[in-house]
């Protein structure tokens, strides 16, 4: 067996937790073996104080893997730790963010310090973050990049207690978007914003419901971009709009607009059309500005059946926001958009493609997932409905058979609008 890190812990309001003296380099042995046998790596999270949501405090953090198999850091490293989440930090089990003092793979993933842990407590099948980051993931080709975290499903102990199964995720960066490091002597820097409320909708609210990620904010503030694309979007007459060498073409790339959208559409995320996404474009060094935007998907536990909340969604409605609600103006790009659904349907967003990812996920999660629902049960609390995890798995399967029947007829209608 292996293990991985030192990490420090994290701040967030709501969960307090008995401190313990984390192992150093001189008395780590091995970490605690845990009560079952894990079919998941499982990761010991050891912090000296209560954890909030700042601010992040220190711990150890290492990883025991399941017996014959390898991959993943083998040292241990010092790092820090908070709660990770806005809403979902009001649930009983919390996520949490992680920060190495130093860059270290983990698992099988790519190498870098900032990592979270994503609890999923209002999912109750532990996937839909996973399942519809893969499934973003799988669009990408050799010429066009589709970027959403990777992430590994792992069990986690908090200070020798078994704290639930969890999501091991990469955190959406600069890097994870390939976007170039800022240098002072460009026309234009790489930018990446989040959009963290629903004014970030294209209305012409300028970087009203954004948080500047790259640069570094406290750095150089850069808003110029998303400000000037929202402005564009917002009130640029139709021909300004349409037009090919200065129009929205130009700025945006549509190809990945359409794949986003497609993303949103199909698992139904209410929440993440009008917030919850990144948007971001990359450096150039000279000339007029030819680079732009895409989109990242994030923060889909909600989706496949479910709100943000919990509650149930139905698999009947349209989402959209004041960009795509203009692109869809325009008949040339509903056909293409209608193209590319159709060629999605016949692969990756086939009903058996997305079904067969959902059994994919329950076997490698296996026992964890039994274990989760012992330590957070789902008969309780403030669920809006009692049901376990295979009856969610159950719904979702049912859902999206549904979903992309009243799709296929919606997205048809669509394309033949614009002949």
């Amino acid at each position: 067996m292996a293990w991985i890190f030192t990490v420090a812990s994290v701040g967030l309001i709501g969960l307090t937790t008995q401190a313990t003296e984390p192992p150093t380099s001189t008395n780590l042995v091995a970490p605690p073996k845990p009560e079952f046998q894990p079919n998941l790596p499982v990761i010991f999270l050891d912090v000296q104080k209560s954890i909030g949501s700042a601010p992040t405090v220190p711990a150890t953090v290492r990883i025991q893997l399941p017996a014959n198999t390898t991959g993943g850091a083998t040292n241990v490293l010092p790092a820090q730790v908070r709660f990770h989440g806005a809403t979902s930090q009001g649930y009983p089990k919390k996520s949490f963010a992680l920060t190495l003092d130093a860059p270290a793979r983990l698992l099988d993933l790519r190498q870098d310090a900032h990592w979270i842990l994503q609890a999923a407590y209002v999912d109750r099948s532990l996937m839909r973050h996973k399942l519809a980051y893969d499934l973003f993931r799988s669009l990408s080709t050799t010429k066009a990049g589709r970027f959403a975290a990777g992430s590994r499903f792992v069990e986690v102990y908090l200070n020798g207690r078994y704290h639930g199964a969890y999501l091991l995720m990469e955190r959406v960066d600069r890097k994870l978007l390939g976007l170039q490091p800022y240098r002072t002597n460009e026309v234009a820097h790489a930018c990446l914003y989040k959009a963290v409320d629903h004014a970030a909708n294209f209305g012409g609210n300028g970087r009203g419901g954004y948080e500047q990620r790259e640069p570094e904010p406290s750095a150089y503030p850069y808003w110029e971009p998303v400000e000037k694309f929202d402005r564009f979007v917002s009130s640029s007459s139709d021909a300004d709009f349409r037009a090919p060498q200065t129009g929205i073409a130009a700025r945006l790339d549509l190809s990945n607009a359409i794949d986003f959208h497609l993303l949103v559409l199909l698992t139904s995320n209410s929440d993440g059309i009008t917030k919850n996404y990144f948007f971001g474009r990359d450096a150039q060094a000279s000339g007029p500005v030819t680079q732009k935007f895409v989109f990242a998907p994030w923060d889909y536990d909600g989706t496949f059946g479910r709100n943000w909340d919990g509650s149930r969604y139905p698999a009947t409605d349209w989402l959209s926001n004041h960009l795509f609600d203009r692109l869809m103006q325009d008949g040339a790009y509903r056909q293409q958009f209608a193209a590319r659904w159709k060629e999605l349907r016949a692969g990756a967003f086939s009903v058996p493609t997305v079904q067969r990812m959902m059994d994919e996920n329950v076997r490698t999660l296996g026992e964890a997932a039994r274990r989760n629902v012992q330590r957070w049960p789902t008969d309780r609390g403030g669920y809006h409905d009692r049901i376990t995890f295979e009856e969610d798995l159950a719904q979702m399967k049912a859902w999206v058979e549904k979903r992309v029947r009243w799709l296929d007829a919606e997205i048809e209608r669509l394309g033949h609008a614009a002949k």
